[in-house]
Order: C-alpha cells, then sequence, then structure tokens
C-alpha cells in the first residue's frame, strides 16, 4: 500500500491518508514488537534516536524512507502527503474511494499486527 502512495505523491498527487491505525504490517505479532523494540533500544533517551510512536507518524516515516525526501523534489513529495488517526471532519466529504486497500477482516492468515496494536504496545496514546 505505502508504495503505491509514495508513487503517487511522486507523480505530483496530493494524497492523504486516514485510519492509520487500522493498517497491517506482515509477520507474527512477536516479529513485528521484536523489530520495532529494536529501534527503540539503538540508542539512549538523551541522545536518540526518537522514532515515531503514533499510527500516523509510523505511518509518514515509513513512506519517507520510500522518497528522496533530502533533495528540493523529494522534499516538496513528503509535504504532499498527509497521514491521520480515524477520518477528519474536513476530509470526510472529500474522502474518494479510488484506492480499495484490503482491509485486515480480508486476510485469510493470521501472521499479520494491526498497527494501532503494534503502537498500543510500545507506548503510543492517541
Amino acid at each position: 500500500m505505502l508504495t503505491t502512495i509514495a508513487k503517487l505523491a511522486r507523480m505530483g498527487n496530493e494524497i492523504i491518508i486516514v485510519n492509520c491505525e487500522e493498517g497491517v504490517l506482515s509477520g507474527s505479532r512477536e516479529n513485528v514488537l521484536k523489530e520495532t523494540l529494536q529501534v527503540f533500544h539503538r540508542g539512549t533517551p538523551e541522545w536518540g534516536p526518537y522514532p515515531p510512536v503514533r499510527p500516523d507518524r509510523v505511518v509518514r516515516r515509513m513512506v519517507r524512507n520510500m522518497v528522496d525526501y533530502k533533495s528540493v523534489h523529494g522534499n516538496k513529495d513528503y509535504k504532499r502527503i498527509k497521514t491521520f488517526i480515524g477520518v477528519p471532519e474536513e476530509y470526510a466529504k472529500e474522502i474518494s474511494k479510488e484506492y480499495k486497500f484490503k482491509k485486515s477482516g480480508d486476510l485469510v492468515h493470521n501472521r499479520y499486527v494491526k498497527l494501532g496494536d503494534m503502537c498500543r504496545q510500545i507506548g503510543a496514546k492517541w
């Protein structure tokens, strides 16, 4: 899903991502949590790194890694992407169903974790 969003942003489209907490990470719950906690244990609380904890910021960071955000054009592409937890009132009527992605209920196997659940386990509060 995020690779498609990064490509659309590179083409110059304004991207609005809602319900970031409903996103799905592939892999077993133990492996996803272990990989996420490795990022938090890399540094110290005083010196960082300070990884994002909220689902909307995690999604934005994932897309940032797919876009060349350090260049001028990539930074403009990155600024076109907006992420939200839930659906804000100002965008509720504007949301198009142009790109429909699979919902977590459509997945047959049990090797996935919702992004909101993973963020709550690492301490997110929203």
